[in-house]
């Protein structure tokens, strides 16, 4: 038995042996003499090996075969070759997948440089983005990409391109970015709240919405995120509307980032019970995932908090007692008339949108009514007639 496994390890050795030579004939091609056609057969033949075979990455990192497809890249780009552009482009993908050597030695050889000419040839938008993806995952570049000239460039195809491939790269992308503090001001400034709103709007596919919302809720974290969403109020709506809509982790997502936004923003408190949540919310609360559950009890929380408050500052002065009892005592006015008041039974009385709406009614634990009204049971007006 021994035996037979040393024989198949001296074999897998010399198997291994055989195959490195073979890359190494690969890369006297593509380093030496000038034969075109034969690098474009090496580099489709490379695209191929890497794309499963780990050691071969390693390997071929390790032995200068970075700077080798660099210049084949190059080269194409120059001499405008649209399917050498993609197998040199796709060569570099998959060498740098799993192998952040691999992406840190692309980096140091200036691949970001290539790239900012790929964005400007539309035949090179999506194995550009697919790079820019790879090379994303690595968390000192990030700083580098979203300084440059790639999110502009990631935006437009977020909000554009009608190659679906390209753009779940772009938007994987610019949700690595977005983990990034000092990336947030280049997210803003190139538009991405209207792309992310419009992916939204719409998409059937919860792995999209999902990811959009997480880069909403990255963006939420920084202040200058949260006015920008404040100030727009069709994200506010999209999102108040996937709580009613959407699955039940698109909702978590939804009520967490909106927990994010009101939390700072009485404003946004505001926008968001004008898009009739409170159903919503309670639905959640009771039937969504635990942590969803959580989220919409604090936002829930949060708006009888707010609606305390108000009621505290509407309430009418005492009138000091006067010694002339002769004066007939002013009469006071019922509250219910009062124009702050009557604002505050609009934004917080679950009379929250001037829309068609049938009544139901529901039935909530303790802790639910605790929160809200002190009620054993609430009646809402909710579904749409």
């Amino acid at each position: 038995m021994s035996e037979q496994t040393g024989v198949a390890g001296a074999e897998s050795v010399s198997t291994q042996e055989d195959d490195n030579e073979q890359y190494l004939s690969f890369l006297k091609v593509l380093t030496e003499g000038n034969d075109l056609q034969g690098k474009c057969k090496v580099v489709q033949r490379l695209r191929m090996l890497l794309r499963d075979d780990e050691d071969a990455r390693t390997f071929m990192g390790a032995n200068g075969f970075v700077e080798a497809l660099m210049q084949f890249l190059q080269s194409a780009l120059h001499e405008g070759n649209a399917m050498d552009q993609e197998n040199g482009a796709m060569a570099l993908f998959n060498l740098a997948v799993n192998n952040d050597r691999n992406k840190e030695m692309m980096i140091s050889a200036g691949v970001l440089s290539l790239l900012d000419e790929m964005i400007y040839k539309p035949t090179c938008y999506g194995c550009a983005t697919a790079l820019y993806l790879n090379l994303s995952c690595l968390e000192e570049v990030k700083p580098m990409i979203g300084s440059g000239q790639a999110v502009p460039f990631l935006v437009k195809i977020l909000k554009s391109s009608s190659d679906v491939q390209c753009k779940l790269d772009s938007l994987h992308t610019l949700y690595n970015l977005s983990t990034v503090p000092t990336n947030i001001p280049y997210l803003l400034s190139s538009g991405i709240i209207v792309g992310l709103q419009s992916q939204l709007v719409g998409q059937g596919d919860s792995m999209w919405t999902e990811k959009c919302i997480a880069v909403l809720i990255n963006l939420a974290v920084s202040q200058l995120g949260r006015e920008e969403m404040v100030s727009s109020p069709a994200i506010i709506s999209t999102l108040a509307s996937i709580l009613d809509t959407g699955e039940l982790l698109e909702q978590e997502q939804a009520v967490a980032c909106l927990l994010i936004l009101c939390n700072r923003s009485k404003k946004c408190c505001e926008m968001v019970l004008q898009e009739g949540v409170i159903p919503a919310l309670v639905s959640i609360s009771v039937n969504g995932t635990s942590r969803g559950r959580e989220k919409s009890q604090k936002l829930l929380m949060l708006f009888r908090e707010q609606r305390q408050e108000e009621h505290s500052l509407t309430k009418p002065q005492r009138r000091p007692e006067t010694s002339n009892s002769s004066m007939p005592k002013p009469e006071m006015k019922p509250l219910c008339k009062s124009t702050s008041r009557r604002k505050v039974g609009k934004a917080l009385g679950f009379l929250w949108k001037s829309k068609s709406y049938s009544v139901y009614h529901v039935s909530l634990p303790n802790w639910i009514a605790d929160q809200t009204l002190h009620m054993s049971s609430l009646q809402f007006i909710a579904i749409k007639s």
